[in-house]
């Protein structure tokens, strides 16, 4: 299969020049476009074209999607740990990848990362069962995702906390300094990376009922981590002891992962450019209350509400 998601194709992406346009501040002014309903960089909608022209989904495949900044990088970990124990049931820590490489690294993003202008992976060469994350809204993916039987596991989490990580870690890479309030107005409005995030959530929400989509909180895993990450194994069709579903909730805690040294090193630095350390801040649950006024509270609040309602989707599902 040809990897080369440009080639072929540069008159087809023509369109991205009349597409409406906007300035994302939070991420060094970064020109996002709208298509198909949401906010995109152009290198995302190339990549995503891409996909849709050029990967083949296999029934076994199993997709981690997500929103940034809602728990893609323990979904990762809980991926890689659970099938390493479903097909390594003695395995020791000389198994245990997570020892020395970043959950990033163990999992690629179906987008750039495999199907952008230059891939940095081979997709050729990700062996059975074959796990990839996107942050793709549902309505965006190819419809040979969606027809080929494949696995999909979504992760949320509070708006409020959502924005909070999403501010200090594009902050933190960019080095931005617009208003708490400004950068606030735009997760809102829905100008932020795969925005709007109550479309984004929503979009997977009304699919769960399906047989090969599991919709999951990350405050569901911090309440009952052996509960859900049960869950997660069964979905993704692993066998494991109840021994196993606490090694595996240890050996990815985020109290575990963010001292690995591996995670600690500044050198060592994501495709996109961050570094592995910067996916580790806090893991917690209600950092939004305690950065947000009670008026940015109540709006975001409300905004959730008014989107979601008649869905069955509501805040209370995400500790609110």
């Amino acid at each position: 299969m040809d990897t080369n998601p440009q080639a072929g194709f540069h008159e087809e992406t023509s369109f991205l020049s009349d597409l409406p346009k906007t300035e994302w501040k939070l991420m060094a002014n970064t020109t996002l476009l709208h298509w198909k309903g949401f906010w995109l960089m152009p290198a995302i909608i190339k990549s995503a074209i891409a996909i849709e022209k050029q990967f083949n989904p296999l029934p076994s495949d199993i997709l981690l999607a997500s929103f940034p900044k809602t728990g893609t990088t323990w979904l990762k970990a809980l991926a890689t740990t659970i099938l390493s124990h479903n097909s390594n049931p003695k395995s020791d820590s000389q198994t245990d990848q997570l020892q020395t490489q970043n959950p990033h690294e163990l999992i690629p993003y179906l987008g750039m990362e495999l199907f952008g202008e230059n891939p940095s992976r081979d997709i050729n060469q990700i062996p059975s069962p074959r796990v990839f994350n996107t942050h793709l809204p549902y309505s965006i993916l190819p419809e040979s995702v969606k027809k080929s039987g494949c696995r999909i596991i979504y992760i949320s989490r509070n708006p409020a906390d959502t924005f909070v990580s999403s501010w200090h870690f594009y902050s933190k890479r960019f080095g931005t300094k617009i208003p708490l309030e400004e950068a606030f107005d735009e997760f809102c409005n829905g100008i932020i990376v795969g925005g709007p995030f109550v479309d984004h959530v929503l979009e997977y929400w009304r699919e769960r009922g399906k047989e090969n989509v599991l919709f999951i909180t990350y405050e569901e895993l911090k309440e009952d981590p052996n509960k859900h990450v049960r869950r997660i194994a069964e979905f993704m069709g692993c066998s494991l002891s109840g021994d196993e579903i606490e090694q595996v909730v240890w050996k990815c805690s985020f109290e575990r992962l963010s001292k690995l040294d591996v995670n600690k090193d500044e050198e060592r630095v994501h495709w996109s450019g961050s570094k592995f350390n910067s996916f580790f801040r806090r893991g917690v649950v209600g950092d939004g209350k305690k950065l947000l006024s009670p008026e940015m509270m109540e709006r975001i609040e409300n905004l959730a509400k008014q989107r979601w309602e008649g869905s069955g989707l509501e805040l209370n599902l995400f500790g609110a």
